[in-house]
């Protein structure tokens, strides 16, 4: 089903995550287009779910991973589900649940691009950078808002897999300033593999 059978089923008002195999190419689509496609846990759970089942796929011979509605790659995490949190561990917990659920996508053992229209921030970076190749539109921007936003913070290891991928540098700009960087920047650091106009 492509996005605008989605939208026709009215599908966007869910918050999913959705593969779609085409010959021997896996698409996986992020879709929360009211909140920018930020993620909930059923959705990383279900992202955990399709790589394990994809790994042991051997018909499977790329990955693809993209936003739905062109706007953003993934915003983050959705803020509205930490409302339930009662104390810090809650946080702790939450963050230490994400190296779990990312850890199929980055061990996938064929080829995973993300395709990234609009925004990869926080949540969204960390998914990116589990991909061996991104691509981005020219306007894209990356980063991790937290010290703007919630306060929160990373779990070690998603920290460690974003200073391999990105440098310590540029992360120490995204996590401790909040800064928002261009494409242009992270293709010319070699994030990027290209950048490609939207269509």
């Amino acid at each position: 089903m492509n996005e605008q059978e989605r939208k026709q089923k009215g599908e966007d008002k869910v918050a999913q995550v959705t593969l779609e195999n085409r010959g021997n190419i896996a698409h996986i689509y992020f879709d929360h287009v009211a909140a920018r496609n930020a993620m909930t846990v059923g959705m990383y759970q279900r992202l955990q779910s399709i790589c394990t089942d994809l790994a042991l796929n051997p018909a499977v011979r790329v990955v693809i991973l993209r936003g739905v509605d062109g706007k953003s790659f993934i915003s983050g995490g959705d803020i509205a589900q930490f409302v339930s949190f009662k104390a810090g561990g809650d946080g702790i917990g939450y963050e230490q649940g994400i190296d779990d659920y990312l850890a199929p996508l980055a061990t996938l053992p064929m080829p995973s691009m993300a395709v990234i229209d609009g925004m990869a921030v926080g949540g969204g970076l960390a998914i990116a950078s589990c991909c061996d190749f991104h691509i981005s539109t020219p306007d894209a921007k990356f980063g991790v808002l937290i010290a703007k936003t919630l306060g929160n913070g990373l779990s070690v290891g998603n920290v460690a897999w974003l200073i391999a991928h990105l440098n310590i540098q540029i992360v120490k700009r995204m996590l401790l300033v909040a800064e928002m960087l261009p494409a242009s920047e992270l293709l010319e650091q070699g994030y990027l593999l290209a950048t490609y106009p939207q269509d």
